[in-house]
């Protein structure tokens, strides 16, 4: 409605007048002109990707185990090789702190020093201090998202991890990122954290405008008016997400009831249907579709990044998912170092083959963005901050999610699996090759 419109546009402008002139804003602009899907060459910022298998201990056996692994008298080991014999020999370097917004007993100040030592693993990872911690979270969780809407294999990392397991992690850096927006205005900027909760505003807005009547797509300016839309999908979806899942008082919905022995108890609450991301999933799904073009017209056939043991994933034959159907032969992203400009430039499109119809010509390089879409609206089905009851559940219905996208014959039975079914196979290549030629 009107009036929805003019509350996104005016959360959106007050985003951009606290940015406007400030560090955090020069800052976050260089990354984007360097990003890993523009143009620029050297970037000016470095982020981490993580993967997990999913195993917890308490901080206070770690520290007991680390002490006595250096202090073995025959055979003395480090912290993190003790850590990987005892983790199924499963490779690891950090922990990551997770404490239970009810239930948790441990004293503030252990916390307090787990996410310290956890930042400084980050920052010795990195060469560096990341200018944020908060948007570093953010990146890290839209890396492992974007590395499973690609089908890769996260296990080759560290020589295990399930989805589900990668799923928990996920779910566990929400709720640290939440926190650290939090933190954000005292210890960074108030821009920071105001720069992640309204961005997904501004891209909203962004997609109202680029879709308008009077936008002329030719100019310079409104090119990269359509690349930032394109670009800023994935993180503006995460951000809706994690910010705005709920009501404005996120208790309403909540229950309260007694066990036997009198004492109350929480019942989990589900996300109300007035959520940002049901009201607005289908400009996401756009946006995702034009990110989807935009990184196929830059010939980007993966997720980009850069694994713990120095594998390239930008190879072409990066190893996939053993779920992950073969949907090899004919689409647009299998031909793609052959003609990577086939779908560049002003009108030079692709025309597809007698046999199949258009989807089918664009699925391989659509699959990971559709991929993604389903994941994000289940997502939304059921993250609520603070609600961390059932979060082990909650990653498996996740990664169930994320099986059935990787088993899909076709990109018929995905649209079907990712519940876009009120959107027109011309509409889904429209706005692809609007992505293409940005």
């Amino acid at each position: 409605s009107t009036g929805d419109a003019e509350a996104l546009f005016q959360k959106a402008r007050d985003a951009a007048k606290a940015l406007e002139g400030s560090s955090h804003a020069l800052s976050a602009m260089s990354s984007a002109a360097n990003s890993i899907t523009g143009s620029g060459g050297g970037r000016s910022n470095y982020y981490i990707t993580t993967v997990s298998a999913g195993n917890a201990i308490h901080i206070s056996c770690h520290k007991k185990a680390k002490a006595a692994d250096r202090n073995h008298p025959k055979a003395p080991k480090s912290e993190w090789e003790g850590a990987s014999l005892r983790n199924s020999r499963v490779t690891c370097n950090v922990i990551l702190p997770m404490v239970s917004s009810k239930t948790s007993k441990v004293p503030l100040v252990a916390v307090e020093t787990a996410l310290t030592d956890h930042n400084a693993i980050i920052a010795n990872t990195l060469g560096a201090r990341p200018k944020s911690i908060l948007w570093n979270c953010l990146h890290d969780v839209r890396f492992l998202l974007l590395r499973m809407a690609y089908g890769e294999a996260l296990n080759v990392d560290c020589g295990g991890g399930s989805s589900s397991s990668n799923f928990l992690l996920a779910l566990y850096q929400l709720y640290s990122a939440d926190m650290f927006a939090l933190n954000a205005e005292h210890d960074e900027s108030v821009e920071v954290s105001r720069h992640a909760r309204g961005l997904s505003a501004g891209f909203l807005v962004g997609v109202d405008i680029v879709d308008g009547p009077d936008f002329n797509r030719h100019e310079a300016r409104s090119k990269r008016l359509e690349r930032g839309v394109a670009d800023a999908a994935p993180m503006a979806a995460l951000c809706s997400i994690l910010f705005y899942n709920a009501d404005i008082k996120p208790y309403d919905n909540a229950k309260e009831t007694h066990d036997l022995s009198g004492s109350q108890q929480h019942e989990r609450k589900a996300p109300p249907p007035t959520r940002q991301w049901e009201l607005y999933k289908s400009k996401f799904l756009v946006g995702l579709i034009r990110c989807a073009g935009h990184r196929h017209s830059l010939g980007l056939t993966d997720s980009g990044c850069v694994t713990s043991r120095g594998i390239s994933t930008v190879r072409k034959n990066v190893e996939k998912s053993r779920s992950f159907a073969d949907w090899s032969g004919g689409s647009v992203d299998d031909a793609a170092a052959d003609s990577p400009s086939s779908l560049t430039g002003s009108a030079q499109t692709k025309v597809p083959s007698r046999r199949t119809s258009m989807i089918d010509e664009y699925s391989g390089a659509l699959r990971p963005m559709l991929t993604l879409y389903a994941v994000f609206n289940q997502l939304s089905k059921e993250f609520v901050l603070g609600e961390d009851d059932g979060t082990e559940e909650f990653s498996e219905r996740l990664a169930a999610k994320l099986e059935s996208c990787y088993k899909a014959e076709d990109i018929h039975e995905l649209l079907q699996i990712a519940e876009i079914n009120d959107v027109g196979h011309d509409v889904i290549c429209k706005y692809f090759e609007k992505g293409a030629t940005s």
